[in-house]
């Protein structure tokens, strides 16, 4: 290959370098213009490598199936010889969905592409699709994109999946930049762009979003959390190294949908109270922080404080995160906060949120006071996570111990360097101890990591993980935890609320000790996990109770159920 140009292709990604780059190949000696690994460069820009398969140890408790599972013609299409501006640093996601509704978790994989003015690619470069999987159910996908009318358009960020119209079958929401694309499902496989018919007409800077219900009328809204407005020609800065960051550019103003029923969606930023200056928007997730029946709303932003938006069910929003503690770090720092996961960590039946950040990451625990106290240092999660940046970080129970553990996807913000990978153990009440070998060789792989989401894609009762890289290929982790835990998987639909159950709130009782989580749509950064909520029981074979407070206002309560399964509960 000309200039220093190679390929990796290993066996079982052969077709990755084939179907999913736009070119990875020798090309004449004549300057002719060609593609490298990366998607779109023109030759002699450089490599960026991808990733071979990980092979796990005998014991590794998470092993990369991406090989296996069939996942093999997709790589992030970077076009560019290195991160050279802050839309390029975000890199793109997933979400998680069973579009078919067979009971298996399928892979929605976003693409970011070229992009005039954001990349610099090769003349003529290609935009390569993104891609749907269809979960086969013997640990394989198969990519459906084409059939399912799916491959997106424009600069890819992010995607999140629900049932906006109650018809039974998950949406799509693609978030590029300066469109959003929503997909209808038909229910035969098959999707639908309409988001001009829906009226979804935001041309912001996307970069996550969430859909909710924020007035309990049984339909669910939208929250589009949009980033900044890039500016190629801005010059004032000075360091080769870098580049710009987000103060330099322009704040764009976040956008709350309220979903009419009718198939469309009106506008309601200004009337809500939503439209706050200044902020720079990398995630969102919603869950009702003062237990009043109303989802709130809390944005991660880059470089200014966070913001949390009480809703006080009457159809507006304010930020009260200064006021409860969640809008700076321990340092008092307004660090750029990539995501943020919402979970009860310590156990106490009130939500916490982990915020991964460019800086010192916070870890808020919940209080009966509605003030929540960030026990980073405390946590042990200070020393752990310090040296790194976090993307995408979840909380998730990977042994079934009834304990939150957290799974943090590392990465250089500024150059093509690959990090490790953390998973980080809950040893109870909240207090974290690094787990790399327990999790095995994948956590010593160096990766330009981005987003992870969560998902039981084998429905064991397992949480299997997800990983995005920049110019890279997915990464599909199963988990082979073999300690005998038990577990609970509930399915949620909800026929007074909103199809997904979205608001819905469960308290379970197993072996005297109980469990708190809220159905929600499961947002991470650039993307959503499986939408099922997923608990860990320990030695508990069976749930006393288990009570779900839906946002209808309907009660329902169920005893005695047996653990190890996935439980399918309407709404009665």
């Amino acid at each position: 290959m000309k200039s220093g140009l190679r390929c990796w292709i290993d066996l079982g990604l052969a077709g990755v370098l084939v179907a999913g780059l736009t070119a990875c190949r020798p090309h004449r000696e004549t300057g002719q213009e060609a593609a490298s690994v990366a998607g779109g460069l023109p030759a002699g820009a450089g490599e960026i490598l991808v990733t071979p398969p990980v092979p796990a140890g005998t014991n590794d408790l998470f092993e990369d199936v991406t090989a296996q599972a069939g996942l093999t013609n997709f790589v992030q299409q970077f076009c560019d010889t290195r991160l050279a501006n802050i839309i390029e640093s975000d890199g793109s996601g997933a979400a998680v969905l069973d579009y078919d509704r067979d009971g298996r978790m399928d892979i929605y994989l976003v693409n970011p592409g070229p992009l005039d003015g954001v990349t610099h690619h090769a003349p003529g470069t290609k935009r390569q699709p993104n891609r749907l999987y269809h979960n086969l159910g013997n640990g394989r996908f198969e990519d459906v994109t084409d059939k399912a009318g799916v491959a997106g358009a424009g600069y890819g960020m992010a995607a999140v999946s629900a049932d906006y119209d109650n018809d039974g079958y998950p949406d799509l929401l693609v978030i590029t930049v300066g469109k959003l694309i929503l997909y209808h499902n038909r229910g035969n496989g098959t999707f639908e762009d309409v988001t001009d018919k829906a009226g979804l007409t935001e041309k912001g800077t996307g970069i996550g979003a969430v859909f909710f219900d924020y007035d309990n009328d049984g339909k669910l809204d939208l929250f589009v959390a949009n980033y900044l407005t890039f500016d190629p020609n801005y010059s004032l800065y000075f360091n080769p190294e870098g580049y710009p960051g987000p103060l330099s550019y322009k704040a764009e103003f976040n956008v709350l949908y309220h979903n009419k029923g009718d198939g469309t969606f009106e506008d309601v930023s200004q009337a809500a109270g939503i439209r706050l200056e200044g902020h720079r928007a990398m995630s969102v997730c919603s869950y009702d922080f003062n237990q009043d029946g109303y989802e709130d709303i809390y944005l991660c932003n880059d470089a200014t404080p966070n913001v949390m938006l009480l809703n006080d069910g009457h159809g507006h929003f304010h930020d009260v995160a200064e006021k409860v503690g969640v809008a700076f770090n321990a340092l008092g720092e307004a660090a750029g906060s990539m995501t943020a996961s919402v979970g009860d960590c310590n156990n106490d039946l009130i939500p916490d949120i982990l915020v991964s950040r460019l800086g010192y990451g916070s870890l808020y625990m919940g209080a009966t006071n509605g003030v929540y106290t960030d026990r980073m240092v405390a946590s042990g999660l200070g020393q752990l996570t310090a040296e790194f940046t976090g993307w995408g970080s979840n909380f998730l129970d990977f042994d079934n111990d009834g304990a939150l553990d957290i799974f943090i996807a590392n990465g250089d913000a500024h150059h093509l360097v690959g990090w490790e990978s953390l998973l980080l153990e809950n040893t109870g009440g909240g207090n974290y101890i690094n787990a790399r070998e327990k999790g095995g060789a994948f956590f010593a792989a160096k990766l330009r990591a981005r987003g992870n989401v969560l998902l039981d894609y084998d429905n064991d009762g397992r949480m299997d993980v997800l990983v995005t890289a920049i110019g890279d290929r997915p990464f599909l982790l199963h988990n082979r935890c073999p300690n005998g835990n038990h577990w609970l998987t509930l399915d949620l639909t909800g026929t007074k609320s909103n199809r997904d159950g979205f608001g819905a709130k469960i308290t379970l009782t197993a072996a005297g000790k109980k469990y708190y989580a809220e159905a929600r749509c499961l947002t991470a950064f650039l993307g959503q996990s499986d939408r099922r909520l997923h608990f860990g029981l320990g030695a508990a074979t069976s749930v006393e109770k288990l009570e779900i407070h839906w946002p209808s206002g309907t009660v329902q309560t169920l005893t005695n159920v047996p653990a190890d399964q996935i439980l399918k509960v309407k709404e009665s």
